[in-house]
């Protein structure tokens, strides 16, 4: 599905760009008793469900193409986040990310190439509606890649999430059940979330992640022509998004 959002292509340029520098369902009903609606705005179609602990994870690829003046702006990213979160408590994350940025016209050719991946670890807990993900650093979880053709970030070792557990309910771009997450790290230490959030499919950014095989998200924006608006596509993938998705454009 496709899905325009409301953003302009200055906004999304300006939030990519900042993150190059700052870093088979049952057929019975699931019980819904003593479920409330959380004190935030998930626009309609959405609906709490409850949260069977498993793999929640997302690839997600975005293009962008700006002009200013006589320079060419172009953005290619793939990023991919994996949360496993144990029926004992415990909690893992891999996350990854490949970006390349270029910038150019008759003078000023710029560019930016980063590959990443870091792993954490830690634990998880339900607060009321919310689920509370709280992780650090953790090489053993995955492999660190850290490859910077310019600036290199510098990372928070931890990471906090409060999650929602959400199913779609005639949603105009999810299909599926999620796992619909905030970072609650204050900024501006944590501008790395840019990656792996999405804005258009929830109000606001949301790091939206599917259960099982997990979702794949494509976001588009140019200002070239007469697309002025991002566009983003939302598909459960039909194969398990692994660790390293992020190494790929699809």
């Amino acid at each position: 599905m496709i899905f325009r959002t409301g953003l302009g292509i200055s906004e999304t340029f300006s939030s990519l760009a900042a993150a190059s520098h700052s870093s088979g369902a049952g057929t019975s009903e699931p019980d819904r008793s003593g479920l409330t609606e959380p004190q935030i705005d998930l626009g309609p179609g959405v609906g709490l469900t409850p949260l069977t602990p498993g793999r929640f994870a997302n690839a997600i690829q975005k293009n962008t193409l700006a002009m200013h003046a006589l320079q060419v702006i172009r953005e290619d990213a793939t990023s991919s986040f994996i949360l496993n979160l144990k029926p004992d408590g415990s909690a893992t994350v891999c996350r990854g990310w490949r970006y390349l940025f270029f910038n150019d016209g008759p003078e000023v050719h710029t560019s930016e190439h980063i590959r990443e991946q870091l792993g954490y670890s830690g634990r998880w807990k339900h607060t009321g509606e919310w689920v509370q993900v709280d992780v650090t650093l953790d090489d053993g979880v995955c492999p660190r890649v850290g490859q910077y053709s310019h600036l290199v970030p510098n990372h928070s070792p931890e990471w906090h999430l409060r999650c929602l557990p959400i199913e779609p309910r005639e949603h105009p771009v999810l299909t599926t059940p999620a796992l619909a997450c905030q970072p609650t790290n204050v900024e501006p230490v944590f501008g790395e979330d840019e990656p792996h959030v999405v804005a258009g499919i929830l109000p606001g950014r949301w790091l939206v992640l599917g259960a099982g095989n997990g979702l794949r998200i494509k976001v588009a924006a140019s200002s070239v022509g007469d697309e002025e608006t991002p566009t983003v596509q939302v598909e459960y993938s039909p194969e398990l998004i692994r660790a390293d998705a992020w190494e790929h454009s699809f």
